[in-house]
């Protein structure tokens, strides 16, 4: 009887368990996920690359003129979208939608918009550039500035000197307005002129650009990070230092894309700020709080000073030295004060090697 009694209560027991699985299941069904439950991350979503590549429109279906005749584009706004986009706006707001402007969602005004081009100053908008093929071949200097009209004509200086802005939709008119250019800049431009110099699946996706990957921080920002620098300072000087844009910037006339754009070296500075006897004290390289925000520790690299011997000159350097010396960016300036920084080939050899004429030459004369 007892053993009959035990076998009954185990089986009451078993029931009782099964049917509050049962419940919790169908509960758990029909629950609402938990606010607390992690999500589940959304794959990126490639604004322009999907607009372009996927739904096949033009660059003129969201990007439009300010006004008539303008090549400056405004930024897309509520009335381009909802060409396509009705109901995302007016039934069911999609936070998809929303966040490729806004900051938050529900968006609450034109406060919380992105920065627009989105990625400016930290990925390259321009997908390439050649100096090369836009510089003056007569090195013509403007007038008013005393510096080369062709550098001066595209950057432009805030009113505190610090660095040079990069050329906008209207500096570029200028030239590529007119009839024939390629890419054609005007308010009838094609989506094949903005593929001319933009490529906007590759702004968006870092891990599909070729070029871009490569690029160093300062070519895209056009800054140094931690350092602080002033041309409105050089500007001042450049008759006294004989200063010109190439001066410090001898590189860039060859540059013939992004990859291959530099800015100026540490050891570039060397020439004034530490060979020169008529820079003021404060302006020595010794002086690390002129150009560094964080003033490095312990003594000064070698390589911000003339009287370090370069690496490069080993024992074979004096007969082996032809093909490094004669490059655009040779620093042999910084040392040999008779050499000019833009000087490359024969020009920079004839100051330290006297050119013989030949044997046949010289016996001719006799």
């Amino acid at each position: 009887m007892n053993l009959r009694r035990l076998c009954s209560a185990i089986l009451c027991l078993a029931t009782v368990c099964l049917c509050a699985t049962l419940k919790g299941q169908q509960a758990g069904r029909s629950r609402p996920a938990s606010s607390n439950s992690p999500k589940q991350a959304q794959p990126p979503f490639y604004l322009h690359q999907y607009h372009l590549k996927e739904v096949g429109l033009d660059c003129d279906a969201c990007h439009v003129p300010e006004k008539q005749g303008s090549v400056v584009f405004q930024r897309p706004g509520h009335d381009q979208c909802t060409t396509c986009h009705a109901d995302d706006f007016n039934k069911e707001i999609k936070q998809q939608v929303c966040a490729q402007c806004h900051s938050v969602f529900p968006p609450t005004s034109s406060d919380d918009l992105l920065p627009f081009p989105r990625y400016k100053n930290v990925r390259p908008i321009v997908f390439d550039f050649s100096h090369a093929r836009h510089v003056d071949p007569h090195s013509r200097v403007d007038a008013r500035t005393g510096f080369r009209a062709d550098c001066t004509f595209c950057h432009r200086f805030p009113a505190d000197g610090a660095y040079a802005t990069f050329g906008d939709h209207v500096v570029c008119a200028a030239c590529h307005s007119k009839p024939g250019m390629k890419p054609l800049l005007s308010d009838k431009s094609t989506t094949a002129d903005c593929l001319g110099c933009h490529q906007p699946e590759e702004i968006e996706n870092p891990a599909a650009a070729t070029i871009h990957g490569q690029l160093a921080s300062f070519v895209v920002s056009g800054k140094y990070d931690q350092i602080r620098f002033s041309h409105a300072e050089h500007f001042r000087t450049q008759e006294a230092y004989h200063l010109d844009c190439t001066t410090c910037h001898y590189g860039v006339a060859a540059s013939t894309n992004l990859a291959s754009l530099t800015l100026p070296k540490m050891v570039d500075c060397v020439n004034c700020h530490d060979v020169s006897k008529r820079i003021a004290s404060y302006y020595r390289m010794s002086n690390c709080q002129v150009c560094h925000v964080d003033r490095p520790l312990g003594p000064l690299p070698g390589f911000h000073s003339a009287i370090v011997k370069p690496a490069s000159h080993t024992e074979g350097f004096r007969l082996l030295h032809a093909d490094e010396a004669s490059q655009p960016g040779a620093p042999c300036f910084v040392c040999h004060t008779s050499v000019e920084p833009t000087a490359v080939g024969q020009q920079q050899c004839a100051d330290c090697h006297q050119v013989m004429m030949p044997v046949t030459s010289r016996l001719g004369q006799n």
